[in-house]
C-alpha cells in the first residue's frame, strides 16, 4: 500500500512538473547553411538554431520547437502575433512597424545578438589592383560572379554595373560561384562571409574539385557591411497570447550573455565552419 502512494505521488509530482512546463514556438527558415539549415539526415541544424537550443537548455521552464517558414511568411506570423518569436531578424525595429496608426515596431524586443554576419568581397588575388581597395570604386573592369537573387550588393556596386564599369554574371548557387572563381574565369564575387566558407569547406573535401583546373588563389579584399543576427518577438497581442514573454525575454537573453563570456557562442560557430576559413577564405593548390 505504501509502494502504491509513493508511486502516484511521484506521478502527481511529475505531472504537475510537465503542466508547468510552458512550450514555446520560434518561426525560422532552413534553406541558408550554416545558419540555419537541414542536414543530411533532414534534421532541422545550423548556427542559429544550435544557440537557441543551447540556451534553452539551461531554461527547464520551457520546451523549445521550431517551425520552419519561407522568410516573408515567418515575418507576416510575427505581424499578426500569431509567432511568438522568429530567428534570425537584423534589427528592423526602424521599418518593420504596423500597418495601421499609431506604427510602431511589430517585432519587439530583440534578444542580445547572437551572431555577427559580415558581407564581404572575395577575390582573386591575381586581379587585386592595390593593397587597399574603396569598394566599389576600385573595383572598376573587373568581372563579378553572383548568386542570383542575392542583392547584398549594394546601390553603387549596382549603378556601377548600369554604367557598364563592372561586369556581373549570375548563377544559381554559391557552389557554382566558387567552382568560376577557383577556375579563374572571373575576378570576384559579393557575398555573406561564412556561408561562403561553409560551403567552400564542404567543396575542398570533394573528389570532383582534382578535376578542376585550379587557377585562382581567393581572398578576403574587403568587408562591406556587418549585420548581427537577432530572436526578435512578436510585440502584437503578446500579453494575452504569449503572458510568460517578459520571463522568456530575461531568462534567455542572461543564457547567451552566458555563452558569449563562457566561449560557447564562438564553439558553436566554429563546430559549422572551419575557423581559419571564417577568418580568412583562402585557397592555393
Amino acid at each position: 500500500m505504501a509502494i502504491r502512494c509513493i508511486f502516484l505521488l511521484v506521478c502527481c509530482l511529475w505531472l504537475a512538473r510537465a503542466n508547468a512546463i510552458q512550450p514555446v514556438e520560434i518561426h525560422t527558415y532552413d534553406v541558408l547553411p550554416p545558419y540555419a539549415y537541414r542536414n543530411d539526415q533532414g534534421e532541422l541544424t545550423g548556427i542559429y538554431i544550435e544557440i537557441v537550443k543551447k540556451a534553452l537548455s539551461a531554461m527547464p521552464d520551457y520546451s523549445l520547437k521550431f517551425k520552419v517558414f519561407p522568410w516573408a511568411r515567418a515575418k507576416a506570423n510575427a505581424k499578426s502575433g500569431d509567432a511568438f518569436a522568429i530567428l534570425p531578424p537584423y534589427f528592423h525595429a526602424h521599418d518593420w512597424l504596423t500597418d495601421t496608426k499609431p506604427k510602431r515596431p511589430y517585432i519587439w524586443p530583440y534578444s542580445l545578438a547572437l551572431y555577427t554576419q559580415k558581407d564581404v568581397v572575395i577575390c582573386n588575388t591575381q586581379k587585386i589592383k592595390k593593397e587597399k581597395m574603396q569598394y566599389p570604386r576600385d573595383y572598376k573592369d573587373l568581372s563579378f560572379v553572383m548568386w542570383r537573387g542575392d542583392g547584398r550588393a549594394g546601390v553603387d556596386f549596382n549603378k556601377m554595373v548600369k554604367q557598364g564599369h563592372i561586369s556581373v554574371y549570375l548563377v544559381n548557387n554559391i557552389a557554382i560561384v566558387i567552382d568560376l572563381l577557383l577556375q579563374g574565369k572571373f575576378d570576384c564575387t559579393v557575398t555573406s562571409a561564412l556561408p561562403f566558407s561553409w560551403y567552400l569547406e564542404k567543396h575542398l573535401n570533394k573528389k570532383e574539385l582534382k578535376n578542376l583546373n585550379i587557377g585562382a588563389i581567393l581572398k578576403q579584399v574587403n568587408i562591406i557591411s556587418r549585420n548581427e543576427g537577432y530572436l526578435g518577438y512578436t510585440n502584437i497581442n503578446a500579453e494575452n497570447n504569449f503572458p510568460f514573454k517578459d520571463d522568456f525575454v530575461l531568462k534567455f537573453d542572461i543564457e547567451i550573455y552566458k555563452m558569449k563570456q563562457n566561449g560557447e557562442l564562438e564553439r558553436i560557430v566554429n563546430d559549422f565552419v572551419n575557423p581559419a576559413l571564417i577568418k580568412q577564405p583562402y585557397f592555393q593548390d
